[in-house]
């Protein structure tokens, strides 16, 4: 069972810290995505409501710091030079090329200008990250990195 945590624990630190290089490299940011922490604390729930984790040893409470760790990172989103940073367990990276058409949806706010963007992929997934910068900062960040050729369509909401 050690060897079992060693090899999850190596996994998720790898993974870690390649979410902590894209983190990093984040030009323009999106709004933290809190949904990767609400899921955590469920799925910690739900382990320790079922006795999952009612022996600690070392490696398990190493699991459980790192899985923490990662879903406070997984939250950070945007634009980074090469590539759209998502957030997710599972795809954390789109390249540019792979973007097939871009929404972008003003949402009217009192305080500040928000703007809720979809990128859909040539695979037919759809990303969705919130900027809190109006709708033509947005377009002008979209044309650079992704690209002027990338049709791009401007919904309002009623």
């Amino acid at each position: 069972m050690l060897l079992l945590y060693i090899l999850i624990d190596i996994y998720i630190v790898g993974y870690l810290f390649y979410s902590w290089y894209w983190q990093a490299v984040i030009e323009l940011k999106a709004h933290y995505r809190i949904a990767s922490l609400f899921w955590t604390l469920v799925f910690l729930v739900i382990f320790f409501s079922m006795d999952y984790l009612s022996n600690p040893t070392l490696g398990l409470n190493a699991i459980i710091a790192a899985f923490i760790l990662m879903s406070i990172v997984d939250g950070f989103s945007g634009f980074a030079k090469n590539r759209l940073v998502v957030s997710g367990y599972f795809k954390r990276t789109v390249k540019y090329s792979e973007i097939e058409r871009v929404t972008l949806i003003p949402l009217p706010t009192s305080r500040k200008p928000t703007t809720m963007v979809i990128f859909q992929t040539h695979k037919r997934t759809a990303f969705t990250l919130r900027f809190s910068q109006g709708l033509e900062v947005i377009l002008v960040a979209i044309q650079r990195y992704i690209g002027k050729e990338t049709p791009i369509e401007i919904r309002k909401l009623i």
